[in-house]
């Protein structure tokens, strides 16, 4: 008898599992509890805004009990009340141009399954996405393990990711692309960015949006941080919606652009797996959308839940004033922590986390302590993929302490690392603790 062989997807994606899979394992088997595990792993990885978690905890505790029709099948799409929800928040906080409907709106289990519809939906297998780099770690598999699109990362200087010299990048990614006969359909955005944490300026959105046009390519502009923007200074890039740009066609067929939101993000809810698409100018994609939208359901309660704690405008509205409160403090903590010990970092206004690159000398000393190298090789030591690595592991099993390593986000460089500052007071606390004492003293 012959053995019986999963799909070429399916042995695709058993080759494919992520760097930090096995950060999940440690932190699963000795994680952090202050009552019941103390020195176990802290995780400042994952983008959870835990600031708001004793708010939410209560709220959604007071909402609703279990009813009859939350036994049944719901609108896999999401029903006209939910929808009609999740409408009034962008037109209270988007400024869109024209008012969002809920017939504009797709829900979906979160947007994970959203970027993996799209990708359906706009790709045929081996099509290329083109995505700028450093980027959200998931997104490849997000588009590649079932649609079988191509993630494909424009690589770029650090220093021209917020500029619109990038575009030189992308053309030269086209190129190539078409030489080998392949074709990219999708240009996929993070505005704010993952992992940088800023917005990026209008004239590098509307370089993207042209560049878009040249190529015939759809744009997604993924806005789940819109609501974690925590410093509007005067100096600073503002987020601007894509919503709310009046001239939008004068860049780029609408029609092409698609933009993402949902409920982990800005309004802590990881675990409830929500999230949507918005396409105000595509009825076509979102006819697909609604097709596929059996595949992303959510149980009723979830939906119903989720409707009334939306429908309590004072009460979301007062949420997210308090989460960039509590954000904007637990950012300047961290960026306080980086300057006073020499750590590089991106500064950020937006989001839950700090982009940051461990001093040289961070390096030196855990290779040392592990008997990697001598004393005097100490001085000659330079960041590779290889030392982030092992750095990146000792800080889990030694200091206890997760942060993802830059080459989970495509990072060009060795030694970043994202740190998440989104936790709660006393975890952030005991985070900067032990970095502290395990890298610099």
């Amino acid at each position: 008898m012959h053995a019986l062989e999963l799909s070429t997807g399916a042995l695709a994606a058993l080759k494919k599992e992520p760097i930090i899979s096995k950060a999940f394992s440690w932190i699963g088997q000795n994680g952090y509890s202050k009552d019941t595990n103390p020195q176990g792993i802290i995780n400042a990885g994952i983008a959870a805004n835990k600031t708001i978690t004793p708010l939410l905890v209560d709220k959604l505790n007071s909402l609703a009990k279990v009813i009859d029709s939350d036994l049944e099948y719901n609108s896999p799409q999401g029903g006209p009340e939910l929808r009609g929800e999740i409408a009034n928040m962008f037109n209270r906080h988007f400024n869109p141009v024209a008012p969002v409907i809920p017939d504009d709106i797709v829900v979906t289990n979160g947007c994970t399954t959203a970027i993996e519809m799209l990708a359906f939906a706009t790709c045929e297998p081996g099509d290329r996405i083109l995505i700028p780099t450093p980027c959200y770690a998931a997104l490849d598999s997000d588009m590649s393990a079932r649609p079988q699109a191509r993630a494909t990362m424009v690589e770029m200087p650090l220093e021209e990711t917020m500029c619109v010299s990038q575009i030189t990048y992308f053309e030269r990614a086209i190129a190539e692309i078409e030489a080998r006969d392949e074709r990219a359909k999708m240009l996929f955005l993070m505005s704010p960015h993952n992992p940088l944490g800023v917005s990026y300026p209008k004239p590098v959105l509307r370089a993207f949006f042209e560049f878009a046009s040249r190529h015939n390519l759809f744009v997604v502009v993924d806005e789940i941080y819109a609501l974690s923007v925590f410093d509007r200074s005067d100096n600073v890039t503002p987020f601007e919606s894509v919503l709310s740009w009046p001239d939008l066609d004068a860049y780029i067929d609408p029609s092409a652009v698609i933009v993402l939101h949902g409920l982990s993000k800005d309004f802590g809810l990881n675990g409830f797996r929500m999230g949507w698409i918005l396409s105000p100018w595509n009825k076509q994609l979102l006819g697909a959308l609604k097709n596929y939208s059996a595949f992303g359901y959510r149980p009723a309660y979830t939906d119903r839940m989720i409707t009334s704690l939306l429908s309590d405008h004072e009460f979301i509205d007062n949420l997210l004033v308090t989460s960039q409160k509590l954000l904007a403090e637990n950012y300047k903590q961290t960026a306080d922590f980086c300057t006073s010990n020499g750590i590089e970092f991106i500064p950020c206004t937006a989001g839950h986390f700090v982009w940051l690159r461990l001093p040289v000398r961070v390096c030196a000393k855990t290779l040392q302590a592990l008997g990697r190298i001598t004393a005097a090789e100490a001085s000659k030591v330079q960041w590779s993929m290889y030392n982030e690595l092992v750095v990146w592991e000792n800080l889990i099993c030694n200091e206890r302490v997760y942060m993802p390593p830059g080459q989970a986000f495509s990072s060009v460089e060795g030694g970043w690392f994202r740190l998440t500052f989104s936790i709660s007071k006393p975890e952030l606390d005991l985070t900067l603790d032990r970095l502290s004492r395990g890298c610099f003293l």
